[in-house]
């Protein structure tokens, strides 16, 4: 098995996403946008095993955009705090495997602004675009 930090850096993204943050039209207006990247529902982003993230960065992905439910807004009461803290666990671990951990980004729905995730997914491919370009 490869190293996690000898992987070359790809333009795939994989949004892993709250099922109750993300979903019907708005999920299907998102697919239809942005086409090429791949798409993961989860019943809660407290959920997720931060194994999912690094086997996501294995397996190819640039970048990896954890899409959950506002704070005061979670369907599974607190899963959206555990979510956040994992995720700064997440990113220190990557940071010691030697990977950027700005690679790994976590965000809440912004019940104000729908447009949200769209700038984020745009962010990471300049920033993908960007590495790739130094490396």
């Amino acid at each position: 098995m490869r190293e996690i930090e000898t992987l070359p850096l790809s333009r795939k993204i994989i949004v892993i996403h709250c099922e109750a943050a993300l979903k019907g039209k708005q999920l299907e207006d998102f697919k239809n946008r942005f086409k090429e990247i791949g798409w993961m529902n989860i019943p809660c982003t407290g959920r997720l095993n931060p194994i999912i993230t690094f086997k996501a960065l294995m397996d190819g992905a640039g970048g990896v955009i954890v899409y959950g439910c506002p704070t005061s807004d979670c369907h599974n009461f607190d899963g959206n705090l555990f979510a956040r803290r994992r995720f700064h666990a997440t990113r220190t671990v990557a940071e010691a495997l030697g990977v950027d951990p700005e690679r790994i980004v976590y965000i809440q729905k912004d019940p104000l602004d729908a447009h949200l995730l769209g700038r984020e997914i745009t962010a990471m491919r300049r920033f993908l675009d960007k590495k790739e370009v130094k490396e």
